[in-house]
């Protein structure tokens, strides 16, 4: 584990613990609208604040609330909590993406689900997965079987749900796309529909890497196998909302 994924494993367990000393009410409380277009929220804050704190050393920070802070050659891109409505909602499906980039270029990532505390990461060892608090980690296999694939903002594309429905593609969507990229290795499929924020996949799509993956201006396919990523591919622009 490098010295940059250690920092952000650390950070990710203070954000965890303070989780779980109980939820407040001012977590879920609005404030301006972050770099990302979106409102941020006191989760949004606090665990941004943590980040930046821990991971000012490694560069420039780049986060999806406050934008641009600090200076270094490198740059720190942080979605502090991806899937923030989940977490203010009480459902167990959010975490933290964060990238180290250098000349614009990915070269370390993490991503946890501080949930459950699946912990993903990738550096020169792969990329791997293990716990969060935990030293032990091993290099993520796919699963070849998997059954279901994970659909992110499958309510904006009610006509392309409905054409997986009818081709008996089961998926989910949950709603945490950094997270769901995180698991495409595990699962049949991830689609994403709909206009795409660096702070979101700066992490996530480089953890894709060997996968099968289709890029579009507002189209995003990540698939195990090429016959599936290509196939989704015409489904969806035969069904564009």
């Amino acid at each position: 584990m490098t010295p940059f994924i250690r920092a952000a494993a650390e950070a990710a367990l203070l954000v965890q613990k303070r989780l779980e000393k109980g939820w407040h009410s001012e977590y879920a409380s609005c404030g301006a609208r972050g770099a990302g277009g979106d409102i941020s929220t006191g989760i949004d804050i606090f665990a941004e604040e943590i980040y930046i704190e821990k991971l000012s050393a490694f560069g420039r920070i780049d986060s999806e609330e406050c934008g641009m802070v600090g200076d270094g050659t490198d740059l720190v891109v942080i979605d502090p909590i991806d899937g923030s409505e989940n977490a203010i909602s009480g459902l167990p499906y959010f975490g933290s993406s964060i990238a180290l980039q250098r000349d614009g270029d990915t070269i370390e990532a993490f991503i946890v689900n501080l949930a459950n505390g699946d912990l993903f990461y990738k550096s020169d060892e792969g990329l791997m997965i293990g716990k969060l608090g935990s030293s032990d980690f091993s290099p993520v296999v796919p699963r070849e079987r998997a059954t279901i694939g994970i659909f992110e903002k499958a309510y904006a594309n009610p006509d392309l749900a409905l054409a997986l429905l009818h081709q008996k593609r089961k998926f989910r969507s949950p709603g945490a796309v950094a997270l769901s990229l995180a698991y495409a290795h595990y699962v049949d499929f991830v689609i994403f529909a709909g206009k795409r924020r660096h702070y979101d996949f700066a992490a996530a799509l480089w953890m894709c890497e060997g996968l099968n993956i289709v890029e579009e201006e507002e189209l995003l396919i990540v698939a195990k196998h090429a016959q599936t990523a290509n196939s989704l591919k015409l489904l969806a622009n035969a069904h564009k909302g």
